[in-house]
This record gives C-alpha cells, structure tokens and sequence, in this order.
C-alpha cells in the first residue's frame, strides 16, 4: 500500500504544474519518462496502466504516441486484450494518430484471444492509415492461424508474403515449423 502511494505521489509531481513559470507543455516529457520507467520496470499492474492511460489520454497536449504504445504494450503482455482494445478506441476517438507497433500490438492481442479475422481487418486500417504492414504483423497474424488451427490459411499467407517480396525473418520460418 505504501508503495501505490509513493507512486501515485510521483505521478502526481509529473503531472502537476509546480510553478507558473512551467507551461503544462513542460511536463508531457516528465510524463512519458515516467510512463517509460514504470513500463520497464517489470511491476506495473493492471489498475495503474489504466490510470496512466486515462491520465495521459486526458492531457493536453497529448503525450506522444511512444508513450501510449508503451502502456498498451504492457498492457497486452498482461494478457489483457479486451482492455487494450478499448483503449486503442479511445485512442482513436480523441484522434490520437496510430503507428505500426499500435497496430502490431492490436493485432497481436485479437490473434491470442482467437480472433484472426480481426487481425487481418486491422491490415485494412494499417493500409487505409497510409502504411505498409511488416514482416512482424505477418508473423503474428501466422502464429495467430496455426493457434486456430488454419494451417492451409496460414501456409497461403506465408506463399502471398513471399510471393510480395517480403522477407521472411527467422520468427517467420520458426513460425512455419512450429505450427505444422
């Protein structure tokens, strides 16, 4: 308990402007330092990554987006899917522009929860936002068909993708192996 209110303590120094001679531009750096620390710290639980989230989300300026894909990456090695989809909506709905690792990332989560199909939408909306998926999305999007069982779905995949010219990485190959 101590140790939630030391942290809750350093958030709030990180978020509140001390003196009027610092603009709240000043402090959005402070956050996504703070934001990094906590991510790689290894102990960041699920309660505080929503309350960075909802903090950063509110600011203005907003944070970069380094920073809000590093608590959706946490988020997601936490195995908490449904809530990093719902934040990416979030996200959207205050127009907080997208980078491939966000998509990478939503798309990893709808491939561990089953659902594939979503991932390969998600392609559409990587495309329609003016970028080009890599070899990591596929790679993800394979591991996400074997783990439903789609071997022939996964194997035409991995033909297009290198058929289209892009090359494949040893995940890719030890992707392949592993699922067949």
């Amino acid at each position: 308990m101590m140790k939630k209110m030391m942290m809750i303590s350093q958030l709030h120094k990180v978020c509140t402007i001390t003196s009027s001679s610092h603009s709240h531009e000043s402090t959005i750096p402070h956050f996504g330092i703070f934001v990094r620390d906590r991510c790689k710290s290894g102990n960041l639980r699920i309660e505080e990554a929503k309350d960075l989230f909802n903090n950063a989300i509110q600011m203005r300026p907003l944070p970069s987006i380094y920073t809000f894909n590093q608590l959706l990456g946490v988020i997601c090695k936490l195995r908490q899917y449904s809530t990093v989809i719902i934040m990416f909506k979030s996200m959207d709905s205050v127009r907080i522009r997208p980078v491939l690792v966000t998509f990478s990332t939503l798309i990893n989560c709808f491939c561990e929860m089953g659902k594939v199909d979503f991932g390969f939408a998600v392609v559409g909306y990587i495309f329609k936002s003016g970028f080009e998926p890599d070899i990591v999305i596929f790679n993800t999007l394979l591991k996400g068909l074997f783990k439903e069982n789609r071997v022939k779905d996964a194997i035409q995949l991995f033909n297009k993708i290198t058929e289209i010219g892009y090359e494949c990485t040893d995940v890719t190959y030890l992707t392949m192996v592993d699922g067949l």
